[in-house]
């Protein structure tokens, strides 16, 4: 699946175990999160109120990802928050299937805005810790490979889930969605327990003295940060960005289901031809990033990602969104796969947790007030504006990431890049 040479076998297990684990995790995920916005629709939410169910997790979420990180650098065993915030994360699921016969018809969008919000708080809980032991398990020079591959299982369980979601969405509501909710229990519990067996290569903590207070490292930490000028760039031009998806990547099931007319079915048709698309591009977009670097592809991949909304502005037919989804999976598949790898390489080996914990809680901001302003301006202006809006947004953030952002690679990519070439028997690509 990946390059092994120079790699020892105790890492490779290690590593083999990590992708088992995200295909649990991926399917339990994907079968559940991306309906949950129709499962609030079919229990009467406002599009104002699908922005809340977005916004409220990702504020909170976000911002206890700093507390997050500084206590994870402090803990021997990193494993330990990544651990609790999944087996919450997952078992929030069970309550939220049972929402519609607890709770009266005024109350149930309410309780779950507010379990959707403890869900991803919790899970949020373990990223900074989960990053950087993703940074120690995986050697530097074949992150590329190794997570394009690994995305390809991870795609391939979500595609999985995703046609089963299809089936299960067309049975009676809401016995529908508390199957889809009970199964995402299952299987995501198994993905935690299964995180808890990975031998990560933790490296011994530093030894305490009397003046490393919690303050004076904090103090230090922000002195570090303030000097680290790819970070900041690549934080500023995250949280143009991020605002500008999330000001209108909730409503886009909105508009077709309320406005197209479609089915909520459908909608998880489109999500398979998603990510499909991304199972097929990983692995070239993981040769590109290897060669290349990973803002070069973030640079290209984000063209498309950003012509998303405009894409969806224009759906002339109930069926267009299929070619929506595919152009989404094209980039979005080369998009998330060089961000998470240019997160690892622009933050040091130390406190890595902690600028993680920071980066994701200026995100959280960003994707929390995107939703927010999306949905009620989408009351009062209508939906294809919000989509005109997150188009012009998605395009200043890139054009700030690259004229920011430095090229570690050391290398330029031009269009003609993109289309791999044949040299003496072998792809431009695998040379």
């Amino acid at each position: 699946m990946y390059p092994t040479s120079g790699v020892k076998k105790d890492t490779q297990k290690a590593m083999r175990l990590n992708t088992i684990e995200g295909a649990f995790a991926v399917a339990a995920e994907n079968l559940a999160a991306p309906y949950l916005g129709l499962f609030a629709l079919a229990l009467g939410a406002t599009p104002s109120q699908i922005g809340m169910l977005t916004a409220f997790p990702n504020l909170l979420g976000n911002i206890l990802q700093i507390p997050a990180g500084l206590l994870a650098e402090r803990m021997e065993d990193k494993r330990i928050l990544p651990a609790v915030g999944g087996y919450l994360n997952r078992l929030t699921w069970v309550v939220m299937a049972i929402v519609p016969f607890l709770f009266p018809p005024e109350q149930r969008v309410g309780i779950l805005i507010l379990l959707a919000t403890f869900r991803i708080t919790a899970a949020n809980l373990g990223v900074p810790a989960w990053t950087a032991l993703q940074a120690n398990l995986v050697p530097q020079s074949i992150r590329g490979k190794y997570y394009a591959n690994r995305n390809v299982v991870l795609n391939t369980c979500a595609l999985l889930a995703t046609f089963g979601a299809n089936r299960l969405l067309r049975l009676d509501f809401p016995l529908n969605y508390q199957i889809i909710f009970a199964i995402a229990t299952v299987l995501g519990v198994t993905a935690t327990y299964l995180f808890t067996r990975i031998p990560f290569d933790q490296p011994p903590l530093k030894p305490r003295t009397a003046n490393d207070s919690y303050w004076l490292a904090t103090k230090t930490f922000w002195a570090d940060v303030k000097n680290h000028k790819d970070f900041l760039s690549y934080a500023r031009s995250s949280l143009i960005w991020n605002f500008g998806v999330t000001l209108a990547s909730s409503l886009f099931a909105v508009h077709f289901v309320d406005t197209m007319g479609g089915h909520a079915g459908s909608w998880a048709i489109f999500a398979a031809v998603n990510i499909a698309t991304q199972i097929l591009i990983q692995r070239y977009w993981g040769r590109l990033a290897d060669i290349f670097g990973h803002k070069n592809v973030m640079s290209f991949s984000g063209i498309g990602a950003a012509a998303i909304p405009l894409l969806w502005w224009i759906a002339p037919t109930l069926w267009f969104p299929i070619v929506v989804n595919f152009v989404n999976g094209l980039a979005w598949g080369g998009y998330n796969l060089a961000a998470f790898n240019l997160l690892l390489e622009i933050t040091p080996d130390e406190n890595r947790s902690l600028y993680v914990g920071v980066y994701n809680t200026l995100m959280g901001f960003a994707t929390a007030a995107g939703p927010l302003v999306g949905g009620f301006a989408a009351e009062i202006f209508g939906l294809k504006p919000i989509f005109l809006a997150s188009a012009a947004l998605r395009a200043l953030g890139l054009y700030v990431f690259y004229r920011t952002v430095s090229n570690t690679s050391g290398r330029e990519m031009g269009v003609s890049d993109l289309v791999p070439k044949r040299k003496s028997g072998k792809s431009s690509l695998e040379a």
